[in-house]
């Protein structure tokens, strides 16, 4: 389940989509609740703290550019599902699977 604060109507419906697409690409099967806020976000475009027992924050700049939102927003989903796996969290996995992900979403849109 996501809950979105802030952000356009377009931002956070745009979100949504991201929210389900990376879900299903990275196969996330575990229960996970996230809350996303689209604000002013200092030294940084995005990033994702986890609470524990499926429980993620996200906060992503608000001033990106759509591209620039999708491929922040698909960057946090690989660490959420780092955490869901007990993985090391990889800055290099990160960015390594966002450009994937970000180009296979905008192919599908």
């Amino acid at each position: 389940m996501i809950y979105i604060e802030g952000g356009t109507e377009s931002q956070q419906a745009l979100a949504k989509e991201l929210y389900y697409f990376c879900s299903q690409e990275l196969e996330i099967k575990k229960q996970v609740e996230l809350d996303l806020r689209i604000e002013d976000v200092d030294h940084a475009e995005a990033w994702t703290d986890h609470e524990g027992e499926g429980k993620f924050y996200i906060d992503i700049e608000k001033d990106l550019s759509v591209d620039q939102f999708i491929t922040a927003f698909c960057h946090e989903m690989v660490h959420v599902i780092q955490h869901l796996r007990d993985k090391p969290i990889s800055e290099k996995e990160a960015y390594r699977l966002e450009s994937d992900l970000a180009d296979t979403f905008k192919s599908r849109n």
